[in-house]
C-alpha cells in the first residue's frame, strides 16, 4: 500500500508509439519505485485504444493500490471503473460528473485563472490541477504559466489539494512544494529519465512529511 495521497505523485502517460509490454514495463517500474497515482492521457489513441490500454492499467496497477485517474471523458472512468477522472474546463458539467461517477469516486479540476479557482472551490471535487507553473514541451496551448508567485495565490485561495503540473522536476520541485502544492502531475521528469526508479525516489525524497 502506497503511503502518501493519490496526488503526491502523479505520473501522466504518454505512450506515444511505444510497445504496450514496453510502456506497460515502464509504468510497472515507476509504480514499484513510488508513484501514487497513474493519470491516464493519450490524444491521439481512438476511444477503443483507450479502453484497451486502460484494461492492461487497470490490470497491473490495481494489485498495487495505485489509482487510475482518466483524463477529460468520465464515459471512460466508467467503463474502466477507474479510480477517478480530471477533467479541463471545457470537459462537461462537474455536478454531472458527480452524479454519475458517485462519491468514492476523485474528481480533479484544471483551472485557468484565480477566478476559475474560486468557482472550484464551490464544486464537488477533490483537487485541483494548476498549470503550467514552468514552460513545458509537453503540453501544447497552454492557457496561463502560473509561476511559482502564481501558485502561492492559488494556494492561499484554497483549501483543495493542488496538483501542479508544467515542467517540474528534480531541480524545482521543491520550490513548487514551497509555493503551496500538495502533489505534481507530470510527464517529462519521469518518461525523460533514463533510470525512472532512481528519479522516482529523489522526487519522494523531497517531500517534507
Amino acid at each position: 500500500m502506497i503511503k502518501y495521497p493519490y496526488y503526491k505523485l502523479m505520473l501522466v502517460t504518454n505512450k506515444g508509439n511505444r510497445p504496450l509490454q514496453d510502456y506497460l514495463n515502464f509504468i510497472a517500474l515507476c509504480a514499484k519505485s513510488g508513484i501514487t497515482s497513474v493519470q491516464l492521457r493519450e490524444k491521439k489513441l481512438t476511444f477503443n485504444e483507450l479502453v484497451e490500454f486502460g484494461k492492461e492499467l487497470q490490470a497491473l496497477l490495481k494489485p498495487l493500490s495505485i489509482p487510475l485517474i482518466v483524463n477529460d471523458s468520465v464515459e471512460l472512468a466508467l467503463l474502466l471503473d477507474a479510480k477517478g477522472v480530471h477533467l479541463g474546463q471545457s470537459d462537461g458539467n462537474i455536478i454531472e460528473a458527480r452524479q454519475r461517477l458517485g462519491s468514492d469516486k476523485i474528481i480533479g479540476l484544471s483551472v485557468d485563472s484565480l477566478e476559475q479557482l474560486n468557482t472550484a472551490n464551490t464544486l464537488p471535487i477533490d483537487y485541483i490541477g494548476i498549470g503550467a507553473i514552468f514552460p513545458t514541451n509537453s503540453k501544447e496551448n497552454v492557457n496561463t504559466l502560473w509561476g511559482c508567485d502564481g501558485l502561492k495565490q492559488a494556494a492561499l485561495s484554497t483549501t483543495l489539494p493542488i496538483v501542479a503540473i508544467g515542467g517540474i522536476d528534480e531541480s524545482n520541485m521543491n520550490q513548487v512544494l514551497q509555493a503551496g502544492a500538495n502533489g505534481i502531475a507530470a510527464i517529462g521528469v519521469f518518461h525523460n529519465s533514463k533510470t525512472p526508479g532512481n528519479t522516482i525516489k529523489n522526487l519522494k525524497s523531497i517531500f517534507h512529511d
